[in-house]
C-alpha cells in the first residue's frame, strides 16, 4: 500500500499531531486512533472538525448519529478478516477500520 497522505498539505487545515493529514489524491482526510475506544471517538470527532472547520465541542454529539460503543466493539473485537464501518456524519463521509483508520471524506452539497 502506498502512503499517499500529505500532512504538510497547504491545501487543508492540518490535522493534530497523532493524524496523518491530507491526501490531495483522494480529496480525504485520515487520521489514526490507537485502539481505545475513547480514542476512536475522540479522533473521529475531531477529524470531522477539522474538515469541516468547526469546534467539535459545539457539534451534535457522534451517538446522536451511530452507537460509539457498539462501532467500538466492531472495530476493536480480535477478528482475523479487517473491518470497515462508514457513516455519515456533519457533512462528511466517516469510514473507520479495525486497522486504526480513520478516512473523512466532505460530502459534495
Amino acid at each position: 500500500m502506498t502512503d499517499t497522505a500529505h500532512p504538510d498539505s497547504s491545501s487543508s487545515p492540518a490535522f493534530g499531531e497523532d493524524s496523518v493529514g491530507f491526501d490531495p489524491t483522494t480529496g480525504t482526510f485520515h487520521a489514526q486512533f490507537d485502539g481505545d475506544p475513547k480514542t476512536l471517538v475522540v479522533t473521529i470527532v475531531e477529524a470531522v472538525g477539522t474538515v469541516t472547520n468547526c469546534d467539535p465541542l459545539s457539534m451534535p454529539p457522534l451517538f446522536e448519529t451511530i452507537n460509539p460503543e457498539a462501532l467500538a466493539d466492531l472495530l476493536l473485537s480480535t477478528r482475523e478478516t479487517a473491518i470497515e464501518v462508514t457513516f455519515a456524519y456533519e457533512g462528511c463521509r466517516v469510514t473507520a477500520s479495525s486497522y486504526g483508520g480513520i478516512v473523512v471524506e466532505p460530502l459534495e452539497e
